[in-house]
């Protein structure tokens, strides 16, 4: 408005127009559509009146623009004061409403922050303090110590049922650590006991003079194996060859073979009668046991050069001569076993002439019937054989029959093999 003032004052200067003439028709309608805008925008501010005045006084500096000026200018400035005024109260209330968001901000943080507290209380006393609990106890149970207290806090519903099943793990952990440390306890004990009792089965006193021996026995499973064998000294210079076999192989087997060993020998050291030592072993078997046992007893007279044996079904007894023929020492009678009604004329016992240089060996049925991988076994010619190939040294011949087997591809898991060989060393008087 007032650049369309301004404009009509410089044109009117130029062109040297009289005071009163009015003015032009252009700056005219341009003056009251600006009037009509700005009294367009004040109303919407309540400045209605201060609008209606611009434009009230308008006419009067169309008509007459060297006196109406005043009256234009006058309503111009009432106008602008009111903007101004308006202005100012728009920036008051904005500060106002600056403040107001401000102190809303700083309560909404002031109260979050309390939440928040609030909240990491709460988790640090039902979650992280029990947690810690558990933690500390796991950590006891880990250690192998067990903790005095049972976990102390318990909230519900939030960790109750998960500290419930951490607290019934704990017991259980507890229950199986007290367990663990029995069962070592038992490997302990059982691991001796086995050990002695692999001991009593595997064990070979010297022999007599006269005789050198030597044994060995492979179990099939564990330490302990279901063949027992032994070497015995007896007075008047007689040495006993002992071998047996019980039924199977494990553990089972093998204390039922340490009771028969302990039989025949407690027998043979009172008298070297074969029979008696036969029944002595068949006491041992409970009537209602199904197992039973082979028994080879071979008694070594050097000076009488004769060989006495009791076979009940063992299954290698061989006899090499000095002229390198294999005799086979036949079964004197039935294997041992709660079948047998009574011990009485069951076996009987035989004698072989003996010379200097023969070998007698005595073997399980493991060795025989050892499989390869087709199934097909070593068998009883097979071990004829390799006893006829074998050297004079008991050892050597022991050591030829397991590696007569391990060629043959055996599988020593199958069964035990127990072999026993024994020389008589004396020679022949001129």
């Amino acid at each position: 408005m007032f650049a369309t003032v301004h404009a009509v004052d410089e044109s009117r200067h130029r062109a040297a127009v009289r005071e009163s003439s009015p003015v032009a028709a252009a700056y005219a309608n341009r003056a009251r559509a600006l009037a009509r805008d700005i009294e367009a925008d004040a109303r919407p501010i309540g400045m209605t009146a201060e609008g209606e005045a611009l434009s009230a006084a308008l006419p009067a500096w169309i008509a007459r623009p060297d006196t109406g000026l005043h009256p234009l200018l006058a309503a111009a400035d009432v106008l602008a004061a009111a903007l101004d005024e308006h202005k100012a109260q728009d920036r008051r209330d904005a500060v106002a409403a600056q403040n107001t968001l401000l102190a809303l901000h700083l309560a909404f943080v002031v109260v979050l922050l309390l939440l928040l507290g609030g909240l990491a209380l709460v988790v640090w006393r039902r979650i992280i303090l029990p947690l810690t609990d558990l933690e500390t106890h796991l950590g006891s149970i880990s250690l192998g110590t067990s903790p005095a207290t049972r976990i102390t806090h318990h909230p519900t519903p939030w960790l109750g049922g998960v500290l419930g099943q951490a607290e019934h793990t704990l017991q259980v952990l507890k229950q199986s650590q007290h367990q663990a440390h029995k069962d070592r306890e038992a490997l302990r004990t059982d691991a001796a006991a086995s050990e002695g009792l692999r001991c009593i089965l595997n064990a070979q006193h010297a022999p007599g003079p006269g005789v050198r021996a030597h044994g060995r026995v492979q179990s099939a499973e564990g330490v302990i194996a279901g063949d027992f064998l032994d070497t015995l000294a007896l007075p008047g210079g007689i040495t006993v060859l002992l071998q047996g076999d019980v039924a199977g192989h494990g553990t089972d087997a093998g204390l039922l073979a340490v009771r028969v060993k302990s039989a025949v020998v407690a027998a043979l050291h009172l008298t070297p009668e074969a029979r008696t030592a036969a029944a002595a072993a068949w006491t041992v078997i409970a009537p209602e046991d199904e197992r039973f046992t082979t028994l080879v007893i071979a008694v070594l007279d050097p000076a009488r050069r004769c060989l006495s044996w009791l076979s009940a079904g063992h299954e290698i007894a061989l006899l090499r001569h000095g002229d390198g023929t294999v005799e086979e020492l036949e079964p004197t009678g039935p294997v041992i076993g709660p079948f047998l009604t009574t011990p009485k004329d069951v076996w009987d016992v035989r004698q072989s002439p003996l010379a200097p240089g023969d070998l007698i060996v005595l073997a399980t049925d493991g060795l025989t019937e050892a499989r390869d991988r087709t199934g097909t076994m070593l068998g009883r010619t097979a071990v004829a054989d390799a006893v006829a190939r074998a050297g004079d040294d008991p050892a050597d011949v022991v050591d030829a029959l397991y590696r007569a087997s391990a060629h043959h591809d055996a599988d020593w898991n199958r069964d035990d093999i127990t072999i026993l060989a024994a020389t008589l060393t004396i020679p022949d008087t001129p």
